[in-house]
């Protein structure tokens, strides 16, 4: 922060006008709170600003030091879908900003138009990514050709009820529709097709709804002392969880599965090992559409993805599953903060694509079935793994950022 008190510029300032701005982008692109607060005052302090930023997962405090006073700014703010365009977009005009390439006020009008743009991919292309990234998980999971089938169509239907929820404004109600209805669906299709791995199916079609992200999100903002930011994500993580395996509860419930009266029973081929490879490979690719990332960082959130699993492989081998994941994001953590500082990029666009196939979601969700099937000790077993996994991955992080920092370090004047 300045060593020197300086006068508020005034509400109507561009400067401060572009500090709000900025503010309400991050906090919609699913910044950290102190990810947020830290380039916030950093900003604000190359306008010669003083600050003091506080933000949860619902607002944002930005009070103004203004000689023996301050001049506070509260921002309601609605959690936003993760975009990874929107994330660039915003990263890079803060750097312009920073450099003095823009002025602040061409700042503002930068941001207001970044912010108010839809997602550039057309609505089938959005619902068969969702299908695609179901029969990816399927494979990797270990599913046959039936597996697949029904992964990829419960997919496509978590797809279609994503976008409309969104249309209608029900986001609150999307993990619990979308969950009773592949429930409902995954047991008409068992009595369609023949017995299958539904569990497997019911994973598949639901991953990109489970809320992983969410959870190491919260345990990295407690990592990093923002407390009631940590706890507020975490709380909301866990009732994700919850919505959705009630919903796959009350959706199983509604069909039950004949056994031997089958239509089609068609047999369940399984997939060599290489396929499995393969689908690990190409399994970021498949969220270009649902983050809505820039086609030219499809690149590098191929290879963050590829080092993380290959971190996790030599992990594995050489100690346990916890250190392997400790290793993984130890690697893609350095490698995300490496990038963003060479490139002025954010760290976000590699980190989210390596993260998403190593965020313990699917563990939460069946730590929770077991306990709803009254499976006491197996519910107990799996959420202590989930804890075990999301403290090595927020551990592995929070290393990497202590040996490579994402910004490079302000000169001192």
């Amino acid at each position: 922060m300045n060593s020197k008190k300086v006068l508020f510029p005034g509400k109507n300032s561009p400067e401060v006008k572009f500090i709000v701005e900025l503010g309400k982008a991050f906090h919609k692109c699913g910044f950290s709170s102190y990810a947020l607060e830290e380039r916030l005052m950093e900003v604000a302090s190359k306008f010669n600003i003083a600050l003091q930023v506080y933000s949860s997962p619902t607002g944002i405090f930005l009070s103004f030091e203004d000689q023996d006073a301050f001049t506070t700014t509260i921002l309601r703010v609605e959690p936003g879908i993760l975009d990874l365009e929107k994330i660039a977009l915003t990263n890079e005009i803060s750097n312009r900003v920073l450099e003095n390439k823009i002025t602040a006020k061409e700042g503002v009008d930068l941001l207001k138009r970044v912010m108010s743009k839809d997602n550039r991919f057309s609505f089938w292309i959005i619902v068969f990514s969702y299908a695609a990234v179901s029969a990816m998980v399927s494979i990797i999971m270990g599913g046959g050709l039936k597996e697949l089938f029904v992964s990829s169509f419960l997919g496509l239907i978590t797809g279609i009820i994503f976008i409309i929820t969104n249309k209608l404004n029900l986001t609150r109600l999307l993990e619990f529709i979308c969950a009773a209805s592949v429930g409902a669906l995954s047991n008409i299709l068992y009595t369609t097709i023949g017995p299958y791995d539904q569990s497997v199916s019911i994973i598949s079609g639901l991953i990109v709804l489970f809320p992983g992200l969410t959870l190491i999100s919260g345990i990295d903002e407690i990592a990093n002392r923002n407390l009631v930011s940590g706890t507020t994500r975490l709380s909301s993580a866990i009732f994700i969880l919850m919505f959705i395996v009630f919903g796959v509860a009350l959706g199983t419930d509604l069909f039950f599965p004949h056994e031997n009266s089958y239509i089609l029973n068609i047999k369940n081929l399984t997939f060599p090992l290489p396929f499995k490879y393969i689908a690990t490979l190409l399994a970021p690719l498949t969220f270009i559409a649902i983050l809505n990332a820039r086609t030219k960082d499809a690149p590098v959130m191929l290879v963050s993805s590829l080092l993380a699993q290959i971190g996790l492989y030599f992990g594995n081998r050489i100690i346990s599953d916890q250190i392997g994941i400790f290793f993984a994001s130890l690697v893609l953590g350095s490698f995300s903060n490496s990038w963003a500082r060479f490139s002025k990029g954010s760290q976000y666009i590699p980190l989210i694509s390596g993260l998403i196939l190593l965020v313990p979601g699917v563990v939460g969700y069946q730590s929770l079935s077991s306990f709803l099937s009254k499976d006491i000790n197996e519910g107990i077993m799996a959420a202590f793994n989930m804890s075990l996994r999301a403290i090595a991955l927020v551990t592995g992080l929070l290393c990497s950022n202590f040996m490579i920092s994402a910004y490079k370090p302000k000169k001192q004047d």
